[in-house]
């Protein structure tokens, strides 16, 4: 399937919402100012957004782990006066398009962060990413891999591929998250930069500093503002982060690096010289902190182990078929023991999370590749360059 094929299920303006061979992925194409895309996003996402609220935010309410005036003002109002202006605009729209308060919208957004600052939440997530490029790819194209690994209770929400068209001169913008979720999570630009999230809380703690802006909303701007991965890995060197979190960058150049982020402090972690991949999971791997190797409750150096194993042993010939095998392979046998010469790919939970999507993207050829493994889905294949407005 390419996003020619995709089926037209909503429009709204400019906004477009399309259904894929997958009933849980949905392709959402929007267009025009940052405020007519938040519009667009808030008319075409309302009834997914709803759910989510309904099911993540509301029982913390319930629950007693918070109330609802403290919430918005803490990951309301709090992170809506410290985003940028474009992040502005994109909220109001879709606030004034669903018919909520602006500060629902970004506690909606701030879900994880807020379950991390009430106790409620372990992690963000336990994933994992692999760039591959020069020597090791069929054709010297440029390819990531990506596994993001949560909870099976976010099995009962969809997956949306969100492509944003600014007409202000930025980046045009690609993110794969869940509804309401409309910070960077596994994202490019149409300049063929990228970055995902690693969960960072095993390593710098379960803290929410909140006297800092939303940094998980700061790097929509830095891929809406960075053509290369220099400039984007700048952006990271002269920022601090809200929550604990490893990020990998890539750019199709055939570049990529981490940073490994505590509340204090930011770390580069660099790929070795003359190296052409780079793994990163959810463990601190830069030897200046000073730190042995620590294993993480979601095994991250069991998977960091065998993703290097199983690209190195199809090194020179990986084109993106063979960077999805390599992400079919499970990281576990049926009884909980761990697969001989296995992969990373959790379809259940037998440890403390699951893969709830994945996602293969070639940045030179900007085509992307998802999959939903713990539904039992097939990969769905995705031309970015149509959805880019570039084909």
């Amino acid at each position: 399937m390419t996003a020619t094929n995709l089926t037209l299920h909503k429009q709204f303006e400019q906004g477009k919402k399309f259904t894929t061979g997958d009933e849980m992925l949905f392709v959402l194409q929007l267009s025009g100012s940052w405020y007519e895309m938040g519009q667009q996003y808030g008319t075409l996402a309302k009834e997914d957004m709803v759910l989510m609220w309904d099911k993540t935010i509301k029982p913390l309410f319930d629950n007693g782990f918070t109330t609802e005036a403290e919430s918005a003002q803490l990951f309301g109002r709090r992170i809506f006066d410290a985003l940028s202006l474009r992040r502005k605009q994109y909220f109001q729209g879709v606030a004034d398009a669903i018919g909520w308060p602006v500060e629902n919208v970004l506690v909606l957004d701030q879900g994880g962060a807020m379950a991390i600052y009430q106790g409620k939440a372990h992690s963000f997530s336990g994933c994992t990413s692999i760039a591959t490029w020069g020597k090791n790819t069929a054709d010297g194209h440029t390819l990531v891999g990506r596994n993001m690994d949560w909870s099976e209770h976010f099995l009962e929400f969809p997956i949306y591929l969100t492509v944003y068209n600014p007409t202000d001169g930025s980046n045009k913008v690609a993110n794969v998250s869940w509804p309401g979720w409309q910070w960077l999570v596994t994202g490019l630009n149409h300049k063929g930069v990228y970055t995902d999230l690693h969960d960072g809380t095993s390593m710098g703690g379960n803290i929410v500093s909140a006297e800092k802006p939303s940094f998980l909303n700061s790097v929509f701007d830095y891929i809406a503002e960075s053509d290369n991965i220099e400039a984007l890995s700048a952006r990271f060197q002269a920022a601090r982060t809200d929550v604990a979190a490893i990020w990998m960058l890539a750019d199709k150049q055939g570049k990529a690096c981490s940073y490994e982020n505590t509340i204090q402090e930011n770390r580069l972690r660099v790929a070795d010289k003359d190296a052409d991949s780079f793994i990163t999971v959810n463990t601190f791997l830069n030897p200046d902190w000073g730190l042995g190797k620590r294993e993480t409750m979601s095994f991250s150096l069991k998977r960091f182990d065998n993703l290097s194993a199983r690209h190195e042993e199809r090194s020179g010939e990986i084109d993106a078929q063979a960077m999805r095998a390599i992400f079919d392979l499970p990281l576990y046998n049926a009884d909980g023991s761990f697969m001989e010469n296995g992969g990373v790919t959790k379809p259940t939970n037998q440890d403390v999370d699951l893969t709830n999507y994945q996602v293969v993207t070639d940045l030179t050829a900007m085509n992307m590749w998802i999959k939903l493994p713990a539904l039992g889905q097939d990969w769905q294949a995705i031309d970015l360059k149509a959805l880019f407005n570039m084909a």
